[in-house]
């Protein structure tokens, strides 16, 4: 099981090396190993995992979004992308619901119900700010797609977390798995409105 896991982990660190290093930065500026995006979000009906309904950029507005990309089954890049918000949330407790939010995005709604992201979350202990989200499979992919996010099998999903502001459409985006303190900087940036 070490073995594996530190496979997996060699792996991921190589995939992150890799992804950051073959970027292309002429169209974009990074900031912080992060790199520039405007995305325009569709307003549609998600479902978090308390199974309570809310409109995409209701629930995005005001709000500094770090979001990643799941799903429940996963057991290679998820758990690790998980772990990472979860420090990131333990970081940002007194920030959290006061202008900054985590959202986990399921890549896989068909099979991702709110009962399934509501057990997985709590294997992270993830508080009240941090939303689990899935919804209709069309409805998601159309967000995946505005996340920049390959639609297909889940577990082809790469590593990818966003910070942004859906009011300002001023987004990072890193490939691969950053620091949570390289995020948290980023996060105060966002904040400051120096993008």
């Amino acid at each position: 099981m070490l073995t594996k896991l530190s496979v997996i982990l060699t792996a991921l660190m190589a995939i992150t090396v890799w992804a950051q290093s073959s970027e292309n930065s002429n169209n974009q500026t990074k900031t912080n190993n992060a790199h520039r995006t405007h995305l325009v979000l569709p307003n549609i009906i998600v479902l978090d995992s308390q199974n309570q309904e809310h409109r995409l950029l209701d629930l995005l507005q005001k709000q500094i979004a770090l979001v990643n990309f799941v799903f429940t089954s996963c057991t290679t890049i998820c758990p690790v992308l998980s772990a990472t918000m979860q420090a990131i949330e333990k970081q940002l407790q007194d920030e959290l619901g006061k202008g900054v939010i985590l959202v986990s995005i399921s890549v896989d709604p068909a099979k991702d119900t709110p009962d399934k992201l509501r057990t997985y979350a709590e294997k992270f202990d993830a508080g009240q700010h941090w939303y689990w989200l899935t919804g209709r499979p069309s409805e998601i992919n159309q967000l995946l797609k505005a996340f920049g996010i390959p639609v297909g099998r889940p577990e082809d999903h790469p590593p990818i977390i966003l910070a942004g502001n859906a009011n300002t459409n001023h987004w990072l985006r890193w490939v691969g798995i950053p620091s949570p303190e390289s995020i948290i900087e980023a996060i105060n940036m966002l904040a400051k409105d120096n993008l």
